[in-house]
């Protein structure tokens, strides 16, 4: 993969030029948490070192959208500005990954996601101190990415190491090519070890949770398992796991009267309330909790990587900081695997 050097110094220069490019999003540390914030409420670009506490998604597909307007054969889709995310985590590429899977892939395509992706540009980093929530590894991802990023940003002594990973990313380095400097193999050996170190890290601290074998054929073994049953009792059924998870795309389609025509919205809903399933006629294939929360977990190591080749969680830990009943995805998995 193409990898240049930055200096801090002209780091600050592609900061400006990305400003220009268009709407500029970036992880912005702040008292020990990270988020995402457009780059004019943050003023300066602080390497974050680790995901933000929210996920990308909500750049991607909104919370809540007007979709279509009728008596009209118009689409809603408006112009969108080309926009940078500049901090985007492993776990993060990996669930938009995801999420192309879902929205861009088929006959049926979403116009709206389709249309921020086009104008998107994302710059990914290694993380350099990872949560004790994080477990990225025992997902099949590392604490840097790999893939699907179109630059890659390593922080090293005195500035960064820039892998180019798409078309995009090469416009950007062609745009700008007095700042980036042939990476040498004293920047790459530095990147390196920081990248094995940190990997260690997280290793060690998710071992008691690393599967016996693959999630899906453990699953295929629990689905009536009484573990399921006794990590619900303190699930609220808040859905704060689902709207937190940077993977999960669940939505809720809906009209409402604007003059003397009618909208369609679009807003975020998840499998975790009782309704969402139901049918016409009063029907539900799962009326009750435990089958609700047992359904996210087939869904995420199950159902996903059977139909797209891999899991639908990126090991992030956002769930388990979110959950107000204190259940920890990785626990529960454990648990799972023992039965």
């Amino acid at each position: 993969m193409e990898t240049h050097y930055v200096s801090e110094a002209d780091f600050i220069k592609l900061l400006s030029w990305l400003e220009n490019r268009g709407d500029l999003y970036v992880a912005s540390r702040e008292d020990d948490q990270v988020s995402i914030k457009p780059f004019g409420e943050v003023g300066e670009f602080t390497y974050p070192g680790v995901r933000a506490y929210q996920p990308l998604k909500p750049l991607f597909f909104s919370l809540l959208e007007e979709v279509a307007e009728y008596p009209t054969e118009e689409e809603a889709l408006r112009e969108i500005k080309p926009f940078s995310i500049l901090g985007a985590a492993s776990c993060d590429i990996r669930a938009i990954e995801a999420l192309d899977h879902v929205f861009l892939e088929g006959q049926f395509k979403d116009p709206f996601y389709e249309e921020r992706r086009r104008k998107s540009l994302i710059i990914g980093f290694d993380c350099t101190e990872p949560l004790e929530t994080c477990f990225c590894v025992i997902m099949g991802n590392n604490p840097y990415p790999e893939k699907n990023f179109d630059l890659n940003l390593s922080k090293i002594e005195g500035g960064y190491v820039v892998e180019v990973g798409s078309e995009k990313g090469k416009e950007v380095v062609e745009a700008n090519k007095e700042i980036f400097k042939p990476a040498t193999e004293n920047h790459l050996s530095q990147r390196d070890a920081i990248r094995s170190s940190v990997k260690a890290t997280v290793e060690k601290q998710s071992k008691e949770f690393k599967p016996s074998g693959a999630w899906r054929e453990i699953l295929a073994k629990a689905f009536d398992d009484s573990a399921w049953a006794r990590n619900v009792e303190t699930c609220v059924e808040c859905a704060a796991c689902l709207f937190i998870c940077p993977t999960c795309q669940c939505f809720l389609l809906y009209d409402e009267r604007a003059g003397d025509r009618y909208k369609r919205l679009r807003m975020w809903d998840a499998c975790a309330y009782k309704n969402f399933a139901k049918v016409a006629g009063g029907a539900n294939p799962r009326p009750h909790l435990v089958e609700r929360f047992r359904h996210r977990y087939y869904h995420k190591l199950d159902y996903f990587p059977k139909n797209y080749g891999f899991e639908a969680c990126t090991g992030c830990g956002r769930c388990i900081v979110a959950c107000p009943g204190k259940i920890d995805m990785r626990k529960v998995l454990k648990e799972v695997c023992k039965s």
